[in-house]
């Protein structure tokens, strides 16, 4: 009979995330790994599998947390320029209050690992595709055509992770007011 886990898998998902959201995949050893968690590499492995299947879980844990809660946003009772204005001043004020130096988990496993690994690739894809779907469907609310709406999806959502990776370069804060801005224009000449 299998002992009982005695951590909580949701904290240590939640720490493990945040080490390869700072690190990246390539730079976390699992030393690095049994050092945030306070547990020993066979629990780590034991409990959630190799390096790999601990990133994948990572990467879930931010879809769950961090993209869902933009998803969110952009499903609420606001107009389509607040929802619209609103994830892009996410990400002002993380860059202001210094939260999103790591940049974005998603966006780092997009120029890391999906360029060479299918699954997180498809990870990476899917959960890109479920946020610029909760984009589109706010903006069906305005526009009719839906080529128009997917268009304009595209744009936003181009324009919100160009956002989070100048976050991460430290880029000033004028920048993505400014992407923010332009992403708004071309939102308001769609309803004119």
């Amino acid at each position: 009979m299998a002992r009982p886990r005695e951590f909580d898998e949701d904290r240590v998902i939640e720490v493990l995330t945040r080490v390869f959201w700072e690190k990246g995949y390539e730079a976390t050893s699992m030393q690095d790994l049994v050092k945030a968690t306070g547990l020993l590499k066979g629990s780590l492995y034991g409990a959630f599998g190799d390096k790999k299947a601990l990133y994948m879980k990572a990467l879930a844990h931010y879809d769950k947390t961090h993209i869902q809660s933009a998803v969110d946003m952009l499903s609420g009772n606001a107009s389509v320029e607040e929802k619209i204005s609103n994830l892009f001043n996410a990400v002002i004020e993380g860059v202001q209050k210094g939260v999103f130096a790591g940049g974005c988990l998603l966006c780092n496993a997009s120029m890391e690992m999906a360029t060479v690994d299918k699954t997180v690739e498809g990870s990476v894809n899917k959960t890109i595709l479920r946020l610029r779907e909760a984009v589109t469907v706010a903006l069906k609310l305005n526009i009719d055509n839906f080529d128009q709406a997917e268009a304009l999806s595209n744009a936003i959502i181009s324009s919100y992770f160009g956002a989070r990776v100048l976050a991460k370069a430290g880029a000033p804060v004028q920048m993505i007011i400014d992407a923010q801005a332009a992403s708004l224009r071309c939102l308001v000449s769609r309803f004119d």
